[in-house]
């Protein structure tokens, strides 16, 4: 009986969690903006996200292996709900900017634990204005971990919907003609990465860095048919790739928010033995089903833990090889998925390229 409860205090006075940080209040309950059936129809534009880059230098050696999972994690978390709202065209998590996109989004995880949620984010669109270029910041109620709170929405998701209802705004202003000239930008700009001289005179840059559109080739020019095939193939392929992302954010979602449910029972535990009150002190301390139930949560945390960063190595290796298929060809590309796109963009600069020379493909 000693040993147990001698182990019971190691666990829960000398673990190496993160330092408890103040429970907070709970935060008012966020709606999200959905687009409405009675709407005037319009055209969708493309949202695409890159893996969240981190600026949090000061985290366990632990906490630093599940970076790689969760910088993966949390813009498909976002991508759920701006796909849930309806404002958008196809939104896809991809390797690195979009090229095809009408507004790329990229952000970086300022902090992210049991307890709290801050986010930098910024987008632009395919004219290089900035939409959106600010920090979110989201305090975690302990009500979004109970045990009757696991299957629904992802204790994250309120500051994703502050997100989704800012782009939404953004997005419900702009007129048909803004909407068009936009489209028209990201296939000149996708095409400029093919073909920088075939496409420079389509495209220039204002005294404010933003581009403008001077004007389209013609619908019969057979390089702009070909851009515009080549690009067909690119969605397929990034939907491809958005598909890889989808799997890891399934494989994540119950593991990570039973880890960070278990973090933040532990860390408020702690948190208790630490308060000045010594009632409070003889109470945990006494209290041995408590003690043996701390234990048994701490147990679950790491299995958690491992879980997590056993996912995260897997990661870094290849998920499996995702197929392109371009111009009746298919191609196998492996390797993770950064690299698997670097590969593709070149194979289609290559190819088009080719198909441009006079001895043809």
């Amino acid at each position: 009986m000693i040993r147990v409860w001698l182990i019971v205090l190691l666990v829960t006075g000398c673990a190496s969690a993160p330092k408890p940080a103040p429970v907070p209040s709970p935060v008012e309950s966020e709606t999200l903006k959905r687009f409405s059936q009675n709407a005037v129809a319009r055209t969708g534009l493309n949202l695409s996200l890159t893996p969240f880059t981190n600026r949090d230098r000061s985290i366990s050696p632990v906490r630093a292996q599940l970076l790689v999972a969760e910088q993966r994690f949390l813009p498909y978390l976002l991508k759920t709900t701006l796909t849930d709202s309806g404002f958008w065209g196809a939104v896809r998590v991809t390797p690195g900017v979009d090229a095809t996109a009408e507004l790329n989004c990229q952000g970086e995880v300022l902090v992210a634990n049991a307890a709290k949620l801050e986010l930098q984010l910024q987008c632009r669109d395919a004219l290089g204005r900035v939409w959106l270029d600010e920090r979110f910041a989201q305090g975690i109620a302990s009500t979004a971990y109970t045990e009757t709170a696991i299957v629904g929405p992802d204790p994250y998701r309120p500051i994703m919907i502050r997100i989704a209802n800012r782009l939404a705004d953004a997005l419900t202003i702009l007129t048909d003609q803004e909407r068009q000239r936009l489209n028209d930008a990201a296939l000149l700009r996708y095409a400029h990465t093919l073909s920088p001289e075939g496409f420079a005179g389509y495209l220039a840059v204002n005294a404010e860095g933003l581009l403008q559109v001077q004007g389209l080739p013609a619908s019969s020019d057979p390089m702009y048919a070909r851009v515009q095939r080549i690009r067909d193939s690119e969605y397929q392929f990034i939907d491809a790739m958005d598909e890889q992302y989808r799997l890891i954010y399934l494989q994540m979602r119950l593991p990570y928010r039973l880890w960070r449910q278990y973090q933040y029972e532990f860390e408020d535990y702690n948190t208790s033995l630490g308060d000045k009150s010594s009632r409070v002190q003889r109470r945990a301390a006494s209290d041995f089903n408590l003690m043996l139930s701390t234990y048994k949560r701490y147990q679950d945390y790491k299995h958690n833990e491992d879980e997590l960063s056993e996912m995260a190595e897997s990661l870094v290796r290849a998920l499996s090889p995702t197929l392109g298929k371009v111009e009746g060809q298919v191609l196998e590309l492996t390797g993770n998925l950064e690299q698997q796109y670097e590969l593709w963009r070149s194979y289609l600069l290559r190819l088009y390229q080719a198909e441009s020379s006079p001895r043809g493909p």
